[in-house]
């Protein structure tokens, strides 16, 4: 008989999971993540420092001799990651600080080959080509020499295909990194320069997009007559230095942290009113067209991007800030809804699926998902959603995942696909056996310990063990989430939050962390288990 999706009822309540514990972990949580909600709705938090960013800012203000309290700074923070437990870290902040000490920075060949390997498997297929070539140009400004397989020729052309803005960008800072190594120009260095110009990296960091500026002052740097705009873009930059003395990723992505703190939150049960403001800070920020100039294909015009400080759209700021607004109030906040629900719409792959970016880009499984939860209480979007669940089904592996998508977890494509089946209709026996083949890879990947890691046989994390909660509370089966959810207690902080490795990833697959960005997913879980769980509501709705 083939699988069927029903509406389930409510999965019993664990026998070994004291209730009470976890109405006072989720209201202490909730609580935590509530007191980051600022006076205009936003949930704002600062990047911490990464490996990437900071190696290349301290190669930077080597190249162009910068001497200064900042740049010891940086120089001590990258010393002592060099002894970082990740063999990436170690491997770039060692190159970064022997350019910087005067030693040889040609490195262990083989090692540096081995992580630009690993770096390469744990991204998405569709990208492999343009991320070995964002690798080695990285390694080649730390001092490695260009692989043979990534060395420009003279006849080179620009590519056509569809790019998003920051991806355009990050494109012309390679290409252009890659040809002043080799000694090469082309039609496609004179492309880049114009590209990177137009983000003038002289007096602003674009976007806020820190990696993109420092790999566009790279570029720059090996082009005669930028000489004044590097060095003061190596001053721009100084504006976002952390006090342990690296670089972030990003600025900031006050959108996506309010879009996703708020679904958790209110799963969680906070108050309406403080939901509300949320929302509306939401609304303030729902964004126009992206980048046309920059961008190679359609944008989410209406959608929503990751701050409001970022023009590049995207259909998972888009998916969850829709999201969001339905479960707050979907008739005050319609018109915003509509525009977000055409933005999606707009970029729909005729696979069915959705890209992160721009139409016409690869579909991800992943965005796939989001889009669907997204477009779910919309009845005329049902055969658009049944496409894209198509999609799902198709491209799901034969162990019951996915390929990477935009985190180091397997389990997060696999919650919102979870959840992304649930919203198929009862006869929808396809949607039934993705379903189905999530669970149990799910189940069989538990921990010993109860929680789950961010791939298999990796030590459990909050992060996994919370995207773990979600997908089971979907099924039937209580012991794997009484297990999860003792796991999560036992590793709540003093202060109500949580901690643990991040697992968000950008560019694909280096991992940056928002602090704030491993309580939101245990939140949701929470969430998840005071509406699927027996007998949880009412012990949450009394502690508030």
């Amino acid at each position: 008989m083939k699988p069927q999706l029903t509406r389930s009822a409510p999965i019993p309540w664990p026998v070994d999971v004291d209730r009470n514990h976890v109405r006072q972990a989720t209201s202490r949580l909730l609580a935590h993540v509530s007191d980051k909600v600022e006076s205009d709705g936003a949930i704002r938090g600062l990047c911490d420092s990464r490996v990437l960013e900071s190696a290349l800012a301290l190669s930077l203000m080597t190249r162009v001799g910068t001497v200064s309290p900042e740049r010891d700074r940086l120089l001590g923070y990258l010393q002592v990651r060099q002894h970082a437990p990740h063999r990436l870290e170690r491997v770039l902040a060692t190159l970064a600080v022997q350019r910087a000490t005067g030693k040889a920075a040609a490195g262990d060949a083989e090692l540096v080959g081995r992580v630009t390997e690993g770096v390469l498997g744990a991204a998405p297929g569709f990208i492999s080509t343009r991320r070995r070539k964002m690798v080695s140009a990285v390694l080649s400004v730390l001092g490695c020499p260009l692989p043979a397989d990534v060395t420009p020729t003279a006849d080179e052309q620009s590519p056509t295909d569809p790019l998003h803005s920051w991806a355009a960008v990050q494109q012309a800072s390679v290409a252009l990194i890659l040809a002043n190594a080799a000694g090469v120009g082309n039609k496609v260095t004179e492309d880049a320069l114009r590209t990177l110009l137009a983000t003038d990296p002289a007096d602003t960091v674009w976007e806020g997009y820190v990696l993109m500026h420092l790999l566009t002052l790279h570029a720059l740097a090996g082009v005669p007559g930028q000489e004044e705009t590097v060095r003061r873009g190596v001053r721009a930059v100084l504006r976002h230095q952390r006090a342990d003395g690296g670089f972030p990723f990003v600025a900031e992505m006050h959108n996506w942290c309010t879009a996703t703190g708020g679904i958790a939150m209110a799963a969680a049960g906070a108050p309406f009113g403080l939901q509300r403001q949320m929302a509306g800070m939401l609304v303030a920020h729902q964004g126009g067209a992206s980048h046309a100039a920059l961008s190679r294909g359609a944008t989410l015009s209406g959608g929503w991007s990751m701050s409001p400080a970022v023009a590049q759209n995207d259909v998972d700021d888009t998916s969850c800030a829709l999201e969001f607004l339905q479960a707050v109030d979907p008739v005050a906040y319609g018109a915003g809804i509509r525009r977000g629900v055409d933005a999606l719409l707009a970029v729909q792959g005729e696979d069915g699926g959705f890209p992160t970016y721009v139409a016409g880009a690869s579909s991800e499984p992943c965005m796939t998902a989001a889009a669907i939860c997204a477009l779910a209480p919309h009845a005329a979007t049902a055969a658009d959603r049944d496409r894209a669940l198509g999609f799902l089904a198709d491209s799901q592996l034969a162990d019951g995942g996915w390929e990477p998508g935009w985190s180091s977890s397997r389990l997060h494509t696999l919650f919102r696909a979870r959840l992304a089946a649930a919203t198929a209709g009862p006869r929808d026996r396809r949607s039934a056996a993705m379903a189905e083949r999530i669970e149990r890879t799910v189940r069989a990947t538990q921990n010993d310990d109860g929680g789950w890691g961010m791939q298999p046989g990796d030590p459990s994390d909050d992060i996994s063990t919370a995207y773990g909660v979600i997908t089971l509370t979907c099924g039937n089966d209580e012991q794997p989430v009484g297990r999860a959810l003792a796991w999560l207690l036992e590793h709540q902080n003093a202060d109500g939050g949580f901690g643990g490795p991040p697992d968000m990833v950008g560019p694909r697959p280096f991992p940056y962390k928002f602090p704030v960005l491993t309580d939101i997913p245990v939140l949701l879980a929470f969430g998840h288990v005071r509406s699927r769980v027996s007998g949880t509501p009412a012990l949450i709705e009394a502690a508030r």
